[in-house]
């Protein structure tokens, strides 16, 4: 548990009184019933097992960020990395911004993100090792370093970039909201270090005093409908007509007629030229994905070949050790083992790779391995019935092959 200061300034508690009951999206703030046996739990933070008397405990909470005021002096990402002890080659919280016009019409938009602790979390779906829960307390999205093995999915399927991947560690981390600091009833680091009274932290839909609106999204956002994030923003400063981004992400975000922005394709960067090479691809982080899709890929086609030959009892290919359908099976074992030794290896932690199959339910990785799996199951079973000849296991084999091609 976090230890409250005597000195602690005023702006770092936090401030909610009344709220309301559901948010924008129509879901319930509070996050359980009072008779619920997840009520009165307590987080075991560093190992400490008081319960915090947050009479909001159990309600969403989440950010509130006014564009108008951030100055983009990355305290919050200082505060955040410094409070977290955040290694200097991640950030659990960044600065960005958009531009657009020109001299002397210049303007720029910034904006603090960090993980949004969303009603519909995709990195906790997306998981395979079930790293991530969505816990009622304050509605945070927790994730669990010493679970994660370090495939990374998460990191591509949130589009606020809040997984971040260490390398070095070989496991995903991201903010915690800072629920130690919730619990004594104060503000994550990064709210109350904010120098221009930009960010701001509560029970969601709770607009603070001062402040005029709530929007869901501003230039530079992804689309909340994805996953129904629990921050809100104000921007009152008109713009540009186009706001473009820094990077070399081919998007702009155009402002309507009714105000609303929407993204379209940047014409300008999409349509210059991008220098790629076998160089560069071999020496990307993801060299692992291609190398077992094109393993995965001739072995699934090929052994679909022999099936569909086996079974329409074409004589090219006959259930026979003579015309080298035993070498054909073991080649094709072997390419597939290949590539499924390369992906575990590209693992952060690949001595946990059982643990890709923890989130069959929602993860598509957990579903594919799972798949992968029953069709190396598959042609073991194939390999043994033409080794031994016992024709009946044969369909069986077949079966449970086009099972595993199905599901990976």
């Amino acid at each position: 548990m976090w230890k409250v200061r005597d000195d602690e300034p005023k702006h770092a508690f936090l401030w909610d009184k009344e709220t309301k009951k559901k948010n924008v999206y129509g879901h319930s703030i509070e996050k359980t019933n009072d008779d619920s046996p997840l009520r009165n739990q307590s987080l075991n933070i560093n190992g400490d097992s008081s319960i915090g008397e947050n009479p909001n405990r159990y309600k969403q909470h989440g950010f509130y960020f006014n564009a108008d005021n951030c100055i983009g002096c990355h305290a919050c990402e200082s505060a955040c990395s410094e409070k977290n002890d955040v290694p200097d080659h991640i950030a659990f919280r960044s600065v960005g911004f958009v531009e657009g016009g020109s001299y002397p019409n210049y303007q720029r938009l910034n904006l603090s993100m960090a993980c949004n602790h969303c009603d519909d979390p995709v990195c906790l779906k997306g998981c395979p090792t079930r790293a991530y829960t969505k816990f009622a307390e304050y509605g945070a999205v927790l994730q669990d370093p010493d679970i994660c093995f370090g495939c990374g999915y998460c990191t591509w399927v949130c589009p606020y970039n809040a997984p971040q991947l260490d390398p070095v560690k070989g496991q995903v981390s991201k903010c915690n909201m800072c629920v130690d600091r919730l619990e004594v009833g104060l503000q994550p680091a990064c709210v109350a270090a904010c120098l221009g009274n930009a960010l701001d932290f509560g029970v969601i839909e709770n607009v603070p005093d001062d402040r005029e609106q709530a929007k869901v999204s501003i230039p530079g956002f992804p689309d909340p409908e994805i996953t129904h994030p629990n921050i809100r923003f104000q921007q009152t400063k008109d713009t540009q007509r186009d706001m473009t981004r820094p990077d070399g992400m081919p998007i702009k975000y155009h402002k309507q007629d009714n105000g609303e922005f929407k993204s379209v394709v940047d014409t300008d960067k999409h349509s210059s030229k991008k220098y790629w090479g076998m160089q560069k691809l071999l020496h990307s982080h993801e060299n692992a994905h291609a190398i077992f899709t094109l393993c995965s890929q001739a072995a699934m086609g090929a052994t679909l070949w022999v099936i569909a030959a086996q079974l329409l009892n074409l004589g090219a290919v006959k259930s026979t050790s003579g015309n080298g359908m035993i070498p054909m099976i073991a080649m094709l074992l072997a390419l597939l083992t290949y590539g499924l030794i390369k992906l575990n290896l590209h693992l952060g932690k690949p001595q946990f790779f059982y643990r890709g199959y923890y989130n069959l339910r929602w993860s598509p990785v957990s579903r594919e391995i799972a798949g992968v799996t029953l069709f190396v199951i598959g042609l073991m079973m194939m390999l043994f019935v033409e080794i031994t000849g016992l024709k009946i296991f044969e369909y069986v084999a077949y079966g449970v092959t086009i099972i595993g091609f199905a599901l990976g």
